[in-house]
């Protein structure tokens, strides 16, 4: 290989949580890392809220997950429920549940959900990658080609201002987000399809709202307007609460991404889903319309370069595995890193991660996630004859715990478990 600068530097594409994630890791074993960001300064969009199962032992491993619980909050699960129903003098109350899904882990770190806004998530990890002082992030950089050999990957970025610059090291990433620029150039299709819905995120403080205290977050079913809501801070009664309301429109709704987001369409859909008496009484705080996809790249390596996190995958939010995903891709991806680097495990070690991580989207995250889709754009009657559903509902403790290990084992990937079986000796 290279001198060390280049072997033991590590270029990623991408400053959101996925590449601060990875970026940390690898710094956390002395690899320097080089972050090439378009944006000119960190992400704060409305996306992600929800960690939980294996995703938290992966945080656990980089040694933040208390700072991740201390600056959110801990939740049991989620529920589905019912639409809004009547109440006296023109006031809604939340639906009858059809079933819960507590999160049950054999730890007490790895039961329950944590809640973070992505936004501060990525907040967080930038602080700790920062403090490794062997991570830098280079803003207004964007990614315009990438050469590889097969000692080294040179990656060539233009700023604002259009002067260009190289970036040398043994290794890059692509954690550059569904319009990946690394995907693009290094010629990887992307496989699957867009849902017809598309779904409006809106951030919007509600005061006492009628919430479970066990279970606050809730996958609301209807056959047109289906929604995820969630608290973005701890939830208490009678106080003004931060909620995140994930609500779809019909596929025959032509009106523009602007005409989705005016107030008199945010008033009518935030009605639908918010309990309280009418009109509602809210402030919006942020809302942005997406389509909803489900994709995945053909390959997550190709030479010298990996894909992770929504530059190799992406699904729908119903049950929050998008991010989550990520997250786990971002642990696989730096110990494959760290056991090619550190112990000399060959290059085909990253053909390894991606065909693991493929079949973990293949096998577990786009089937499951696409199921909690289908449910929840149901009507209630057929919501009720869902085998999944039917079984949460009358569900013990223990039949929770087996309903949920998926999520603790076969969505993550053990890389050095992985190298040690016989086709990856």
């Amino acid at each position: 290989m290279g001198s060390d600068d280049v072997t033991h530097k590590v270029i990623i594409v991408g400053a959101g949580p996925v590449g601060l994630l990875t970026a940390l890791r690898l710094a956390q074993t002395g690899i320097t890392v080089d972050i090439v960001e378009k944006e000119t300064a960190l992400n704060e969009a409305p996306r992600a809220c929800s960690y939980y199962a294996a995703a938290l032992h992966a945080l656990q491993r980089a040694g933040v997950l208390d700072d991740v619980k201390k600056a959110g909050f801990t939740t049991a699960g989620l529920c589905w429920r019912k639409p809004l129903m009547d109440c006296d003098e023109g006031k809604k109350i939340l639906g009858d549940v059809l079933a819960r899904l507590p999160v049950i882990g054999s730890n007490d770190w790895d039961t329950g959900v944590v809640n973070l806004q992505q936004a501060k998530l990525t907040k967080l990890l930038y602080q700790k990658a920062q403090e490794t002082n062997l991570v830098t992030v280079h803003f207004g950089s964007e990614l315009i080609a990438i050469e590889q050999d097969s000692a080294s990957v040179t990656a060539l970025v233009t700023n604002r201002q259009g002067d260009h610059k190289t970036f040398n090291g043994s290794f890059l990433v692509g954690a550059d987000g569904a319009r990946s620029a690394t995907r693009k150039l290094l010629g990887i299709q992307f496989k699957g399809h867009t849902w017809p819905e598309r779904l409006i995120a809106i951030d919007v403080l509600v005061k006492d709202m009628e919430f479970d205290e066990e279970l606050p977050s809730s996958l609301v079913v209807d056959p047109v307007h289906f929604a995820l809501i969630s608290p973005l801070e701890e939830p208490q009664k009678g106080k003004e609460t931060l909620w995140r309301c994930s609500v779809a429109v019909g596929p025959q709704d032509s009106r523009t991404n602007q005409e989705l987001i005016s107030e008199t369409s945010l008033t009518y859909l935030l009605t639908r889903v918010l309990p309280g008496p009418r009109p509602l009484a809210y402030a919006v705080i942020k809302a942005s319309p997406f389509r909803v996809h489900q994709l995945c790249a053909s390959t997550f390596s190709r030479g010298r370069c990996a894909l992770a996190g929504d530059a190799a995958h992406l699904n729908n939010p119903m049950g929050a595995m998008g991010l989550t995903t990520g997250i786990l891709d971002s642990e696989a991806l730096a110990d494959t890193l760290e056991l090619i680097i550190h112990e000399g495990k060959p290059l085909a070690t990253l053909d390894t991660y991606s065909d693991e991580r493929r079949m973990v989207f293949q096998t577990f995250v786009d089937p499951v996630s696409t199921q909690n889709k289908l449910r929840c754009a149901s009507d209630v009657e057929t919501a009720q004859e869902d085998w999944y559903i039917r079984q949460m509902a009358k569900a013990t403790p223990e039949m929770t715990r087996k309903g949920t290990k998926p999520f603790f084992g076969v969505w993550r990937t053990d890389m050095r478990q992985s190298t040690l079986s016989p086709e990856n000796a």
